[in-house]
């Protein structure tokens, strides 16, 4: 997949965390893909997860299933990038700000 726009994906979902759920902007510099969003990495519960999901589906235009709230998705922002990259794909090709312009 695209890096750059994973990349920004990345950086979408600390801007969310920080204006969503107030995490200090310092913990998330030093934040890269490998820091996880539960436990010891960013330490959000699951509240703070299910706000997270509705910031990203609204900036990004997308439903996130039900069968898709796992651990594993939140394990890294990382793999939360992935997810949202391969989802914001499926409208071929296009973003998902581009899709709803």
């Amino acid at each position: 997949m695209d890096d750059d726009a994973r990349l920004a994906i990345e950086e979408t979902i600390k801007h969310i965390l920080i204006s969503e759920l107030e995490v200090s902007p310092s913990i998330l510099t030093a934040s890269d893909s490998n820091t996880p969003l539960l436990g010891r990495g960013i330490g959000l519960d699951s509240m703070e997860t299910l706000v997270l999901v509705a910031g990203i589906e609204k900036e990004f235009d997308i439903q996130v299933e039900d069968a898709d709230l796992t651990v594993d998705l939140f394990r890294t922002i990382g793999n939360l990038a992935e997810y949202v990259l391969q989802k914001t794909a499926s409208y071929n090709g296009r973003s998902a700000r581009e899709v709803s312009r």
